[in-house]
């Protein structure tokens, strides 16, 4: 093992405790997206870790009620172009939804907590990923952390993804510390997210006396979301799920009114066109007369990621890196959730998701994450980050 590895290695098991101390801090420091304030709370925590090592951080507001990005750069004047760690500090979950204060908690290598996983873990590497190089005198790239405080929101509202996107400019490459998966795969392609909703408007009567004269909405909704369904492609990874329904009063009674929700996920921007025309198309025809029928929708904010050449350069350098440092290699997968690492490539910096602690459930009260990952790729990303002149 290079001597370089070794050291990073010697900081990180030097400070295992004080990781999860650390991480501890931030997850009892809980923030949904809508909590602004609570929010601004755990971005507060990270920008003075960051700021006590070294690093000049700003902060830019993307809305008045949700907390703005934190813009950390450490060695701004040292040669060459920045490495990005990136995430969130925000939760799906609110405050106090795992019960009473500090729920974070560690056992059997598990630990629990709101965000552990999703995505303070990944924060808490990254941070000692770059405590780690400072250790060793790293100083041959600027590092820059970017960190926004409403990612779960789907930046639905305002410019946070654009402003991803500008503050990314610039730089060599990135990594989203965003929840790793049990099967240790990293990320190297992303989808990006539509909701649509259908609302069907008929005529009401009594099942019985009125069949003939009723116009029956869910029936029309019904013929519709046949046709829809149809639009999922598997081979272009486009999906289409039916996720609400909802119609009717009465079990006697000719419903005169249903709401339809779907999800629908694809991977590039010709299957989003594809799939907007046809909603759209498949909305305005009319299968039952005397029903009309309303489309809306709104797409999440977060850009697709697609596994590039440039981003496969960037994967074989973290895997080279692992497997030099002594752990297994990385496998790659392709995931249907949408994250801010597409808005990163849209700058033309190629990265790789995923590289927070690993764990399971993510947005889920069951959420946890594995101590031991948390050291394992603090060691991996602080060595890519060594390394990133061999991509």
């Amino acid at each position: 093992m290079e001597k370089i590895y070794e050291d990073i290695a010697a900081y990180i098991d030097s400070h295992r405790e004080e990781m999860l101390e650390k991480l501890k801090e931030l997850v009892n420091l809980e923030g949904h997206f809508e909590e602004k304030e609570n929010v601004e709370q755990a971005r507060s925590w990270l920008q003075k870790e960051l700021e006590a090592e070294g690093f000049v951080c700003r902060v830019r507001e993307v809305a008045p009620d949700r907390a703005g990005i934190l813009i950390g750069i450490l060695g701004e004047n040292r040669p060459g172009k920045p490495v990005m760690f990136t995430g969130h500090v925000d939760t799906v979950h609110h405050k106090g939804s795992f019960g009473g204060d500090n729920p974070f908690r560690a056992e059997n290598g598990m630990l629990y907590g709101p965000g552990v996983l999703d995505m303070k873990g990944g924060l808490i590497i990254a941070l000692y990923a770059v405590k780690a190089l400072n250790a060793i005198g790293y100083d041959s790239h600027p590092i820059k952390f970017l960190v926004d405080g409403e990612e779960e929101s789907d930046h639905v509202g305002n410019d946070c993804d654009k402003y991803m996107t500008e503050e990314s400019r610039g730089c060599l490459a990135a990594f989203n510390m965003e929840c790793g998966e049990l099967g240790n795969r990293l990320c190297t392609a992303r989808k990006s997210q539509f909701t649509f909703y259908l609302t069907v408007d008929g005529v009401g009567g009594h099942a019985g006396n009125d069949f003939l004269r009723g116009k029956n909405a869910i029936h029309e909704a019904v013929y519709k979301i046949e046709e829809i369904i149809k639009l999922t492609d598997l081979e272009k990874g486009t999906t289409v799920t039916t996720a609400v329904i909802k119609g009717g009063g009465h079990t006697s009674g000719i419903a005169d009114h249903c709401e339809v929700v779907f999800d629908v996920r694809v991977n590039n921007e010709d299957e989003a066109k594809r799939i907007l025309d046809a909603m759209h198309e498949i909305a305005g025809r009319t299968y039952i007369e005397g029903t009309t029928t309303k489309l809306d929708y709104y797409r999440a904010k977060l850009a697709p990621l697609q596994e590039t050449e440039d981003v496969l350069k960037l994967f074989n350098l973290v895997n080279k890196v692992a497997v030099d440092s002594g752990f297994e290699p990385f496998g790659k997968i392709h995931r249907g959730g949408a994250t801010d690492a597409g808005n990163i490539y849209a700058a033309g910096v190629p990265v790789v998701d995923a590289c927070g602690i690993r764990g399971d459930f993510a947005h889920n009260k069951k959420e946890y994450g594995v101590q031991e990952s948390l050291y394992d790729r603090a060691k991996i990303f602080a060595g890519a980050v060594a390394k990133i002149e061999e991509m």
